[in-house]
C-alpha cells in the first residue's frame, strides 16, 4: 500500500517552505547586505511579538467577558467583576507595551553601533526606551519603508502563534466563569510569555549570529540561507517527515 504524507505534515510545510523562498528572494533582488537582514530581523520581531500580545490580550478579554456574564452572576458583582476586569486588561496592556517596546527600544541602540542605518540617531531609539507610541512612530519612519516587506514571511512563518486565538472554537461551557478562568489563565497568562518572547529569544540570537558572521569577515549569501532555513523552516515537521519516509509501507 502506498504511503501519503499526514495531513497535518503537508499543511505545515508548504507555507513555510514558501516563506522561506520568499525571505530568500527578497534579500536577493533587493541586494540586502548584513545590515539589512539584522534590521529586519529586528522589525519582524518587534511587530509580530506586539501583534502577538495585543491579539492574546483581546481574546482574554473576550473569554474574561463570557465569564462574566454567566447567569449565576449577579448584576452587582457583573460590575464589579467588569470594574476589575478592565483595570487588569489595562494594567497588562501598559506593562507589555513598556516591557516589550523597551526590550527592542534598548536593542537597537546596539544594533545601531554595530550596524548603523543611514539617518538614524547615534542612539537609535533609546529615546522612546519608556515610549512605545514614539518607538513606533521612528519604527514607520526609519524601518518599514525598507524592511517591512520582510515582516510578510514572518507572519508566514508565525502564523500560528499569531492566529492561535482565531483558531480555536471557544465550547459551550466558555462562558462558566470557571472554564473561562481557567482558559484565561492559560491562552492569556501562559501564552502571551510563550509566544512573542521565546520568539525574541530565537530572533536576537540570529541577529548575534549574523553579528559573528559580520565581524569573521563570513557575508556570503549561504550565511543568509541558513538563517533563513533555521528561522523559516519546520525542523519538527521536517523530523516527523523523516521519520515517516523510513517506516515501510502498509500492506
Amino acid at each position: 500500500m502506498k504511503t501519503e504524507l499526514p495531513p497535518s505534515t503537508a499543511r505545515v510545510l508548504a507555507p513555510n517552505l514558501a516563506a522561506f523562498v520568499i525571505g530568500l528572494v527578497l534579500a536577493w533582488f533587493l541586494r540586502w547586505e548584513t545590515t539589512d537582514l539584522v534590521w529586519s530581523l529586528w522589525l519582524s520581531s518587534l511587530v509580530i511579538g506586539y501583534a502577538t500580545i495585543l491579539i492574546r490580550l483581546g481574546y482574554g478579554s473576550v473569554l474574561g467577558w463570557k465569564a462574566i456574564h454567566d447567569d449565576r452572576v449577579s448584576a452587582s458583582q457583573r460590575r464589579t467583576l467588569l470594574f476589575i476586569g478592565i483595570g487588569f486588561a489595562l494594567f497588562l496592556l501598559v506593562f507589555f507595551s513598556l516591557h516589550f517596546c523597551g526590550f527592542h527600544a534598548g536593542h537597537s541602540v546596539f544594533l545601531n553601533s554595530f550596524f548603523p542605518l543611514d539617518g538614524l540617531p547615534e542612539e537609535g531609539f533609546i529615546r522612546a526606551f519608556m515610549n512605545p507610541l514614539l518607538l513606533w512612530k521612528l519604527v514607520f519612519q526609519y524601518l518599514m519603508i525598507p524592511y517591512g516587506l520582510f515582516i510578510i514571511p514572518t507572519v508566514i512563518a508565525e502564523r500560528k502563534a499569531i492566529f492561535k486565538p482565531f483558531r480555536e472554537a471557544l465550547p459551550d461551557s466558555a462562558g462558566d466563569i470557571e472554564t473561562g478562568g481557567k482558559r484565561l489563565q492559560h491562552d492569556l497568562l501562559k501564552d502571551i510569555f510563550a509566544g512573542p518572547y521565546k520568539n525574541v529569544v530565537r530572533m536576537h540570537l540570529l541577529i548575534f549570529f549574523f553579528a559573528g558572521c559580520h565581524f569573521l569577515k563570513i557575508e556570503s549569501f549561504l550565511v543568509y540561507v541558513v538563517v533563513s532555513a533555521v528561522y523559516f523552516l519546520p525542523w519538527k515537521e521536517l523530523k516527523e517527515l523523516s521519520l515517516f519516509s523510513k517506516k515501510p509501507p502498509e500492506n
